[in-house]
């Protein structure tokens, strides 16, 4: 039984996800202590009290301590079976880091899967649903992974109620992914989306995130009603380059005004566009798991946040995975994931 100290590194959900995943893969049996230790509300909260329900009935395994709140749980797998299932939160809580815990487990079942996971679409704190379907999911299918999805409707912070579909077929054979070169810019666009919101807001949101990038007419700008139980905001900037695709978002709150939203957007967008990287920061955290169950390969990046690198110190408690992170010393890295 592998131990995991909730309290390491960055100590919050990503440490519960990662090791679930590869618990399951591996079929090792795990046990957590001091769960989400750095987090203020610690211990299980909603949405990874439901991650862990989930990879224990793909795998029809047993689980104690899963209550919420609870800063201890022992996690035993079982055998991994694909088919049909369904899971909601109940919250906000985030649907698309339920999936991206979902995921690798089912990539290794003995037939495809279908899974409906209903909660938070676009939420603080969560990659949104864009991210997801156009960034992430793209280089999984890189790799070798055959993976769809689709949004039913939209869940925004605080009422949730989105829902997500995902057709998820037994990985057949991992490639390596090579992305040290992100390659000239083919498109770009710049979207809001919003529920229960004045119309002015997006436009708003849209029209300064122009102004701060100072953006040419190549680049496409949408406002959108989003189809969602409740009221709610996003903004996102998508790059389309010739290697990748990187996407770049900020969820509205009631204290984040429009220019604010649009500024931390436009933030983001213009370090990633200066550094000549191919994957943004957030990509990098969330690429190190496929990549160390698959082939490996390599990416350029930003410097690796201390999320990235706690995932590193997790992943190396179940894998034999050699990971280097390699200073460029031009404030870029390599991370290369050795097999």
């Amino acid at each position: 039984m592998i131990e995991i100290d909730g309290s390491c590194g960055e100590g919050g959900g990503q440490i519960l996800r990662t090791s679930l995943s590869l618990a399951a893969v591996t079929g090792t049996p795990v046990h957590f202590t001091k769960i989400r230790a750095n987090r203020k509300k610690k211990g299980l909260m909603r949405q990874h009290r439901i991650c862990a329900l989930a990879v224990s009935e793909i795998t029809g395994g047993s689980l104690s301590g899963a209550e919420l709140s609870s800063q201890e749980m022992t996690f035993l797998p079982g055998k991994i079976r694909g088919g049909e299932y369904h899971f909601r939160t109940g919250s906000a809580g985030s649907a698309i880091l339920i999936a991206q815990t979902v995921i690798p487990v089912l990539l290794y079942g003995e037939k495809p899967s279908r899974v409906v996971l209903e909660g938070g679409t676009h939420v603080p704190g969560a990659p949104i649903y864009e991210f997801f379907q156009r960034v992430y999911l793209a280089c999984l299918r890189r790799m070798g992974a055959e993976i769809d999805s689709s949004l039913l409707r939209t869940g925004f912070y605080p009422v949730g109620g989105g829902k997500v579909v995902l057709e998820i077929r037994p990985v057949r054979e991992w490639r390596s992914l090579e992305l040290t070169d992100g390659g000239e810019k083919i498109g770009g666009r710049v979207v809001a989306a919003g529920s229960g919101l004045d119309p002015k807001i997006l436009e708003d949101e849209v029209e300064i995130t122009r102004e701060k990038l100072g953006m040419g007419c190549d680049w496409k700008t949408e406002t959108l009603s989003a189809d969602s139980p409740g009221p709610g905001n996003v903004l996102f900037l998508e790059l389309v380059r010739r290697n990748i695709t990187e996407l770049f978002s900020v969820c509205g709150e009631v204290e984040l005004s429009r220019k604010v939203v649009a500024e931390r957007v436009a933030a983001m967008a213009k370090r990633y566009l200066a550094s000549d990287v191919a994957a943004g920061r957030f990509l990098a955290d969330q690429l190190l798991l496929p990549m160390a169950l698959g082939k490996g390969g390599a990416f350029t990046t930003l410097p690796p946040s201390l999320h990235t690198k706690t995932n590193e110190e997790i992943i190396r408690k179940f894998l034999d995975a050699k990971i280097e992170m390699n200073n460029r010393k031009d404030g870029t890295f390599l991370i290369e994931v050795k097999k």
